[in-house]
């Protein structure tokens, strides 16, 4: 009886109690609106104005397609191969754009595509970062057990995203080894290049680093601390120095409840959702490939999920 006691109270909640304030109707209703950017009928009416000013003052062959249907179309190849050329066929035959693209077009102008993050209008955002791997190659365990150990290639991507309105606000891409804080570190200094004041920053203990506390200057901060930090480490950050008292002085859960730790899991929720709609492998080939795929799957994310919150605002 004790031990059953004992197991309970270890599985009680020890943070706020959860209170689930989504509105679920315009929830479901953006998830609807998420499918409707996949076909967005309303682009492909500024088809020539858009091909007028990409060619201008351009030299050498003239673009026959506007860049607004090539990204619909890297959209789409997160889930199809290349024979997305068949849609194209399928859209003109209905009037819908004037006409198609082929393969070769398709795949020159999409496979190594690296589409930039837009960042968002607002100026002030509370940021988290942290990182994920993709596999190249699906290959399953029979094929392990057949072949023995296959040499993949993982990419590793790294996200800076709002975790309140959960937009990514910057994304890097790598094969092998990389830090994730000095990546971090660049993220922060591209939003206040941008005139976006950074107003707190989430990260777990690999984040606990000179770098990212003396780069976020006075802005809050939520980033786990080692368990072997000590205030005689901290040479080079004070800001770091201070935080570490702090933390040792609560202890880890009231520090995580006082700082609302748990809201970094916002980034993590974000890898999930990606992985759900898109999968964690990649089919390329070449490192260009693989890089300019893993990119697209976090940008086709972020483009579909802004175009369904911005239509329910118009809405």
């Amino acid at each position: 009886m004790c031990a059953k006691d004992s197991r309970n109270n270890n599985n009680k909640r020890w943070g706020n109690k959860f209170i689930d304030k989504r509105n679920w109707k315009i929830y479901n209703e953006e998830l609807v609106m998420r499918g409707e950017f996949l076909l967005p009928i309303d682009m492909f009416d500024n088809w020539y104005e858009e091909l007028d000013k990409m060619n201008e003052d351009k030299k050498g062959r003239p673009y026959e397609f506007p860049e607004s249907f090539i990204k619909i179309q890297a959209v789409w190849h997160q889930w199809v191969d290349y024979s997305i050329e068949g849609i194209a066929r399928s859209l003109e035959k209905l009037c819908l754009i004037p006409y198609h693209d082929d393969y070769t077009t398709i795949w020159h102008r999409v496979h190594d595509m690296r589409p930039e993050i837009k960042l968002p209008t607002y100026g002030e955002v509370e940021a988290g970062s942290d990182g994920t791997g993709f596999k190249s190659g699906n290959a399953g365990e029979y094929r392990t057990y057949v072949y023995g150990n296959l040499r993949r290639k993982y990419v590793k991507v790294i996200i800076t995203a709002d975790v309140r309105t959960k937009k990514l606000l910057a994304v890097d891409v790598k094969i092998g080894e990389v830090s994730e804080p000095k990546v971090a570190v660049k993220h922060i200094k591209l939003l206040k290049e941008n005139g976006i004041k950074l107003k707190k920053f989430y990260g777990d203990g690999a984040y606990d680093t000179n770098e990212i506390f003396n780069v976020i200057g006075d802005a809050e901060s939520a980033v786990k601390i080692r368990k072997n930090a000590t205030t005689y480490r901290c040479r080079g950050s004070r800001r770091r120095r201070h935080e570490v008292r702090k933390y040792m002085k609560l202890g880890y859960k009231k520090w995580a409840k006082k700082v609302k730790y748990g809201l970094r899991w916002a980034i993590e929720g974000i890898f999930s959702s990606i992985k759900r709609k898109f999968g964690e492998d990649l089919r390329a080939r070449s490192v260009i490939g693989l890089l300019a795929e893993a990119m697209q799957k976090v940008w086709a994310y972020d483009i579909m999920v802004s175009y369904a919150k911005n239509a329910m605002l118009m809405a």
